[in-house]
């Protein structure tokens, strides 16, 4: 049977219908199968195209950006999203040279690094100087993510001479090692230094026993420690808090052409951060994202994350100098002082100064939010105060000891401007910088005169000394021990004060630091 055009018509109506019917229903449930997930994005699609790219590496500190984000991924149901309509890719790197290259070649918008090491990367012919990189943010501060692992018999700092030690060099785990090992007036000269690549590597080497010691990340410390009778952390950035912080790169010509999406990432950021301090059920979901993004096993990230300060707005603000009335570490005090550290031992040449490798341009911009600014969830962190010494801890046996020659006028506990020029350079970061460890400062004579006197001079010369940290420097009068020896602790070898040099390197002030067994704040 013939049908008639009309009918022809009909058919092919029908036929079409169907078709689209297919196709409709075709494209819906092959969306529901291959498409994205939970509101997620597609990175690929002209719709989905992030608006920045951070780069991070495998390393807790970031998970209040994760739980902004709701995960690694561009996500229209993240808090991120819905507040600030950012798409945001976080990509994991955990080679630096790679985040670099990317930064360079405009792959990334964004990428981690240390402050106390950027100096490393900023001396003459950095290409980072080149692309005019600059830090915009400190991310973080490690209280206990680095640790020092030693083995049995290693029981503090001095002991760490001749030894063979493994670390990744040019990395905060050197930043951390440089600076104990300072803390007792040591140098990396002293000891067998075993170079790797990260703190994993430093880890394996110490549980395979390859190295006397090992500076390692958390969660690898607690490993560590379990692999070997007698072993121990001899010391961690738990004590030695304000030494090691993270930070945000980006090009300068990057922050400038998405400097609105670049100011409220890094808001939404300190939003996650200020969470993840203060909210354990939100510190949760952080480490689950971050697990599941890093592929990392979540209850070693939770342990991990204990170890890490997450910084807000307050904390920057006193990184970046933009708080006349703070006294503690900023990013100009660590990247200065360790930028002395790494010239010295020529890791880095001629490296610019803080001001050519930081911008305070986006806190400030955040500032200007005054609701957000005054938020007690944005706030610095607090500084606890330390507890009054008790007997056990003022002659407990210090880690490390510093000795330091200050030329006192003959019967006299005054300070010229030398003495503090020596105690500013010698102690004084030095100090803020283990910012969890009590220090006895003893003042020694040689055995000239009345003994008694001299046990009295030494008193007034150790006071002055503290006095003059408490009031120029803003430090805790509880964070110090005073003691004065007078000529009863004689260094070795010069008991007798046989001759002139021998009494000249028994009247010194000894700068010992004490963080084991004691919990130094309340």
């Amino acid at each position: 049977m013939e049908l008639t055009d009309k009918g022809q018509k009909t058919v092919s109506a029908i036929r079409n219908l169907a078709i689209f019917i297919v196709i409709i229903v075709g494209g819906y449930f092959a969306y529901k199968h291959w498409g994205p997930k939970d509101g997620k994005l597609a990175v690929d699609g002209a719709a989905g195209k992030p608006d920045l790219v951070v780069a991070y590496n495998t390393f807790t500190g970031v998970e209040g950006l994760v739980l902004e984000n709701g995960g690694m991924e561009p996500n229209e149901n993240s808090d991120l999203y819905k507040k600030y309509g950012i798409k945001l890719l976080i990509k994991q790197m955990d080679a630096v040279k790679d985040t670099r290259a990317g930064l360079h070649a405009g792959d990334l918008d964004l990428v981690y690094c240390t402050t106390d090491a950027l100096s490393v990367e900023m001396g003459s012919g950095s290409e980072l100087l080149a692309d005019n990189v600059v830090q915009i943010m400190q991310v973080n501060q490690s209280h206990g993510a680095d640790a020092i692992v030693v083995r049995k018999g290693i029981d503090d700092v001095a002991s760490l001479k001749g030894k063979k030690v493994a670390y990744a060099v040019g990395t905060a785990s050197h930043t951390l090692l440089l600076n104990v090992l300072e803390s007792s007036g040591l140098k990396m000269s002293d000891i067998d230094g075993y170079q790797v690549g990260d703190g994993v590597e430093a880890a394996n080497a110490f549980k395979n026993g390859q190295c006397d010691a090992a500076v390692v990340w958390a969660p690898d410390d607690e490993d560590c420690v379990a692999s070997q009778a007698g072993a121990k952390v001899l010391v961690s950035s738990a004590v030695a808090s304000q030494i090691i912080a993270d930070g945000l790169l980006v090009k300068q010509d990057v922050l400038k052409q998405k400097n609105d999406l670049i100011v409220k990432l890094v808001k939404a950021w300190l939003e996650g951060n200020a969470r993840v301090d203060s909210d354990p059920a939100a510190k949760k979901d952080a480490n689950a994202l971050f697990a599941k993004g890093f592929k990392f096993p979540e209850d070693v990230a939770a342990k991990s994350a204990d170890k890490v300060y997450f910084s807000t707005l307050g904390d920057n603000i006193n990184f970046f100098g933009l708080n006349t009335n703070y006294t503690g570490m900023t990013g100009d005090r660590m990247y200065g002082r360790m930028a002395i550290k790494y010239t010295e031992i020529g890791l880095t040449k001629s490296p610019a100064p803080w001001r050519n490798v930081s911008d305070p341009s986006v806190i400030q911009e955040i500032m200007k939010d005054n609701d957000f600014a005054n938020a007690p969830a944005q706030a610095a962190a607090k500084v606890e105060a330390f507890k009054p010494a008790t007997d056990e801890i003022k002659k407990e046996v210090s880690q490390s000891s510093k000795v330091v020659s200050l030329e006192f006028p003959s019967n006299s506990a005054q300070l010229d401007e030398d003495d503090k020029a020596i105690i500013d350079r010698e102690i004084k970061d030095l100090a803020q910088g283990f910012a969890g460890a009590y220090i006895r400062v003893e003042g020694n004579t040689d055995n000239t005169g009345n003994a008694g006197l001299n046990d009295k001079l030494s008193l007034n010369r150790a006071t002055a000394v503290v006095n003059y940290l408490v009031n120029e420097h803003g430090f805790e009068q509880n964070k110090f021990i005073i003691v004065g020896n007078g000529s009863k602790k004689p260094v070795a070898g010069c008991e007798d004060n046989a001759d002139e040099a021998c009494k000249a390197k028994n009247r010194r002030t000894e700068f010992q630091f004490i963080w084991d067994k004691t919990d130094a704040t309340k």
